[in-house]
């Protein structure tokens, strides 16, 4: 069984000396916040749409998701439908408020809807919840680095989070869109090659790779089963999924900051469809991946001595049973999922900083270069917080599911206040914060006192969050109508009013 070669390090080494010169060659002296933070508004929808798979797609998809294949079965993937499931309801009810509104975060909106509380309040927690997701994303090809090299896990979490937040330092938006672009075919080759080399290394082929993973229960797709305990149940995952899936492509400013470089609401439509349709197959080949793993080593059981855990189960195959240099593009694959998801994490958390806090709070009115440059010194800084945060990631579970666990504590809340504000009239400032106080303890309760899934505490989360925060309005004065028109679906927008460019 081999280790790296030489050819390995060489591909590895130019892909991401190729990436970093790739993303700083954007960095433009003079650049306004509108070209740093958004692209200047310019890129295209299918850009965009792969954009918006590639911050997800990080190793913990690349690495957690055939792992848990591997060790489990095929449950969890109803989760993928919750993809093409929320698109319409993200099109119909958020896009033409984030399209028409001209914003720089999702968290602008909620000020105007209700007051400057709570686009703090939700900009600070999705500062939390993509701050940790980034971290994830950064612990996960370190341990490839581990595996590889013998390196502590410490100094590869270091290594990794200085290199990327170099690239994305300089480079800004448009950086983080088409590395994202290249990473994603990157990342979809190599999990290619893993599927046909285990599959056609497995003594019989697909048919008997399907037979064996059948015969062990790794094909078994269909949980049916209402004990809320069970945590890949068809229930569990559909309601829960929607909830963290929508809560993510409506709240999550990683995600709208790349609909927003869009040109149109038209071209923002598109994206949102596009990243639905991507999502499904590209999860599915992951998964699949997976199983042909589990085949292959059903038969070369002996070639699974050295495996230290079953989450490297993807380098590891790598490592030892592809060609040379193969291994080393497989290796860059999973290095350009989690870059991808960093520089786009670290640039949407420099955007909420910079125009939620800093500017709106701190120094509004300071020039729009000093806002650019405050930019690039958040980037530095967001980078280094996330390289630290990293090194405590592996306390969080399997990799598959760590991000999701720390998301269903955050999404629901975030999502109820933002469909508070889009979809009724009658919710007031305080309603709203007041019912997020309440599906914020919900979910505890539920995390802390009952064994049920976690994916169900999203779901708690919003319909608490609602059901709460609409109760307390109605006890309160209701929202002049003037002031909220154009900002709740079905009350049409009068001369709309513009925050100041930067």
């Amino acid at each position: 069984m081999k280790g790296l070669t030489a050819a390995d390090y060489a591909v590895v080494v130019a892909y991401l000396v190729a990436i970093a010169a790739f993303g700083s060659s954007f960095y433009r002296r003079g650049s306004t916040p509108r070209d740093y933070f958004l692209g200047g508004r310019s890129m295209s929808w299918a850009a965009a749409g792969i954009s918006i798979v590639a911050a997800d797609l990080s190793a913990i998809s690349v690495m957690g998701s055939p792992a848990w294949s591997y060790k489990h079965n095929l449950e969890i993937t109803w989760l993928l439908l919750c993809y093409p499931l929320t698109a319409p309801i993200v099109i119909r009810v958020f896009v033409p408020f984030y399209a028409r509104l001209n914003l720089y975060t999702a968290y602008e909106y909620l000020e105007r809807r209700f007051n400057l509380s709570v686009r703090l309040l939700t900009s600070a927690l999705f500062q939390a919840l993509r701050g940790t997701h980034v971290a994830i994303a950064l612990y996960a090809p370190s341990l490839v680095i581990n595996l590889a090299t013998g390196l502590p896990v410490w100094q590869c979490v270091l290594f990794m989070g200085l290199f990327t937040t170099v690239y994305t330092t300089l480079g800004g938006m448009k950086a983080v869109i088409w590395t994202d672009v290249i990473q994603f075919f990157t990342v979809t080759l190599g999990i290619l090659l893993i599927f046909f080399t285990a599959m056609s290394h497995t003594p019989g082929g697909f048919s008997a790779a399907w037979q064996t993973a059948a015969a062990a229960g790794r094909l078994k797709f269909l949980n049916l089963s209402t004990d809320p305990r069970e945590l890949t149940s068809l229930w569990a995952c559909l309601i829960g999924g929607s909830t963290l899936v929508l809560s993510t492509l409506t709240t999550d400013q990683a995600i709208l900051q790349r609909l927003f470089t869009t040109k149109s609401a038209e071209a923002c439509k598109r994206s949102v469809m596009l990243q639905a349709g991507l999502n499904v197959p590209t999860s599915l080949l992951l998964y699949f991946a997976g199983i042909m793993l589990f085949a292959f080593y059903s038969f070369h059981r002996s070639r699974l001595a050295g495996l230290a855990s079953e989450d490297t189960i993807v380098p590891f195959f790598a490592m030892r049973e592809l060609p040379p240099g193969i291994s080393g593009l497989i290796l860059a694959a999973i290095f350009a999922a989690s870059m991808a998801v960093m520089s786009a994490g670290i640039n949407s958390l420099t955007t909420a900083t910079t125009v939620d806090f800093y500017r709106r709070v701190f120094r509004p009115n300071e020039t729009a270069e000093h806002y650019a440059s405050a930019g690039r010194i958040g980037t530095a800084i967001w980078g280094a917080g996330a390289t630290a945060l990293a090194m405590f990631a592996d306390r969080l579970g399997e990799l598959a599911i760590a991000y999701n666990r720390v998301n269903s504590f955050i999404a629901g809340p975030l999502l109820g206040i933002f469909l508070l504000g889009t979809l009724t009239r009658r919710a007031t400032s305080a309603g709203a914060l007041s019912g997020a106080a309440a599906g914020a303890v919900a979910v505890s309760w539920m995390s802390f006192r009952t064994p049920w899934s976690f994916f169900y505490q999203s779901a708690a989360g919003v319909a608490v969050t609602m059901i709460a925060g609409y109760a307390a309005s109605l006890c309160m004065t209701a929202p002049d109508e003037n002031k909220i028109r154009g900002y709740v679906l079905g009350l049409e927008p009068a001369a709309m009013k513009k925050e100041a460019s930067l």
